[in-house]
C-alpha cells in the first residue's frame, strides 16, 4: 500500500472540504483535524496558507484529469468517436460513485470553487481559469489531430469544455446522468457533420 506523504493529505483534505463545504466555510484547523496531519503542518507545505492550499488543489486535480484526458481520448483515433466515448464513459463513473453513494472524493469540484470564488479571489479565479483553458487544449489538440483547423479546433474545444462542465452540474443537481449523456450524444452529431 503506497504511503501518502503530509502534503498530499493536506491537499486531499482540503479539497474534499472545499467540494463539500466551500472554500470560505472551511478553515485550516478543519484541515488539519480531516487530513490527521502534524499540527503546524499547513505552514510548513504552504506558507501562504489556506489560499496556496487551494490553488495547489485546484493544480493538482487539474492536472489528474488532464491526465485521464489525454488517455481517454487516445482510445479511438476519430476525435468525435473518442470526444464522444470519453464523455460518456466519465458519465458511467460518475453514476457509480452517485449510486454507492461515494462521496470520499480527493478532486476539488472547479465548477463549485469557480462559482464561489470567481468575484471574491482573483487568484483563486485565475488558477481555475488556468485549469479549464487546459482541458479545452487536450480536446482542440485531438480535433486537430483528426484533420480540424487549429482555430476551430481552439472554439469547439472551449464549447465542448462548457457543455461538458455543465452538463455535470445538471447531472449532479438531477442525481441522474442522462444530462452528460445528452451533451456526448450531441458532440457525437455535431463533429460526424463537421467531417
Amino acid at each position: 500500500m503506497e504511503q501518502i506523504n503530509t502534503k498530499d493529505k493536506l491537499l486531499n483534505a482540503a479539497s474534499k472540504l472545499f467540494s463539500t463545504q466551500g472554500y470560505y466555510s472551511t478553515s485550516l484547523s478543519q484541515i488539519t483535524k480531516e487530513s490527521n496531519a502534524p499540527r503546524g503542518s499547513i505552514y510548513y507545505y504552504f506558507p501562504e496558507g489556506k489560499e496556496q492550499l487551494a490553488r495547489e488543489a485546484i493544480k493538482k486535480t487539474g492536472e489528474k484529469i488532464k491526465s485521464y484526458m489525454e488517455e481517454s481520448l487516445a482510445l479511438k483515433e476519430d476525435a468525435a468517436l473518442a470526444i464522444h466515448n470519453h464523455i460518456k464513459t466519465a458519465a458511467i463513473k460518475m453514476e457509480s460513485k452517485m449510486l454507492n453513494g461515494n462521496t470520499d472524493n480527493t478532486d476539488i469540484s472547479l465548477a463549485a470553487m469557480s462559482s464561489e470564488v470567481w468575484s471574491s479571489n482573483e487568484l483563486l479565479r485565475q488558477a481555475c481559469e488556468e485549469v479549464y483553458e487546459e482541458w479545452e487544449q487536450v480536446y482542440a489538440d485531438k480535433l486537430v489531430s483528426s484533420g480540424y483547423d487549429p482555430e476551430e479546433a481552439k472554439r469547439l474545444g472551449v464549447a465542448i469544455q462548457a457543455w461538458t462542465e455543465g452538463a455535470y452540474v445538471l447531472s449532479l443537481s438531477k442525481k441522474d446522468i442522462s444530462p452528460i449523456l445528452a451533451v456526448s450524444e450531441q458532440i457525437l452529431k455535431l463533429l460526424t457533420k463537421n467531417d
